[in-house]
């Protein structure tokens, strides 16, 4: 899903999600190239996130660090992106 960028902030609403145990990753993809971009070091160039703030050590956190249980009420969930 693609999310335009509108001061510092996106909003992302999911519709007709089942109760159930999920994880969100989200990057800013700045250049619009379809990837995140990393350097040579594969460390990333673009801004990158994940719910529960999980921290990416040498990779993607765990679906555990970053899972939520959802049980299919509107739910509001802020991510902030590295960079």
């Amino acid at each position: 899903m693609i999310i335009k960028v509108r001061d510092t902030q996106a909003r992302c609403d999911f519709l007709d999600i089942p109760p159930g145990t999920y994880a969100l990753a989200v990057i800013h993809d700045e250049n619009m190239d379809g990837k995140l971009n990393t350097n040579w070091l594969g460390i990333p160039r673009e801004g990158y996130g994940f719910s529960n703030d999980a921290k990416a050590l040498l990779g993607a956190p765990s679906f555990e660090a970053a899972s939520f249980s959802y049980d299919g009420q509107s739910l509001d969930l802020t991510i902030g992106l590295n960079y």
